[in-house]
């Protein structure tokens, strides 16, 4: 159950988008996908089509994963300083690829450690308003 609850979400999308780029060399799957990979086409109108590319795929996910943080934090009781913690550390490891990765080094992987980032501060924030509700002085 850890992996559901315990850890962060963003550790899966990071999992998910280096998986995508490690698993062109050993997934044949994933040989032909990559950022620019169309998924769905839908031809709205005549001059008009919506394109959902792989790329904007993953700011979805980030999205939706955000989301879950962010109120996973929020109500959970059982949320702590571990999972506050966890955030931060992916949080890490997302800024140190996007700098030190040369595939890591694009529009979409800096939206994802923003939104990674914004996930280890918010939940930090939240604990500590719950730290300071529940210690009363006087």
């Amino acid at each position: 159950m850890f992996f559901i609850t315990g850890m962060s979400t963003f550790t899966w999308v990071l999992l998910a988008y280096v998986g995508l780029h490690l698993g062109q060399d050993y997934v044949s799957a994933f040989k032909d996908l990559s950022l620019d990979s169309i998924i769905l086409t839908h031809h709205i109108s005549p001059e008009r089509d919506f394109i959902l590319r792989v790329r904007e795929l993953f700011l979805i996910i980030g999205s939706f994963a955000l989301f879950i943080e962010i109120s996973k934090a929020a109500t959970s009781s059982k949320f702590g300083p571990t999972e506050t913690l966890l955030s931060f550390i992916v949080s890490i490891v997302f800024v140190v690829m996007f700098f030190m990765v040369s595939w890591a080094q694009n529009a979409t992987f800096l939206i994802l450690a923003m939104m990674s980032l914004i996930d280890a501060t918010g939940g930090f924030i939240i604990e500590l308003k719950a730290a300071k509700r529940d210690i009363s002085i006087g």
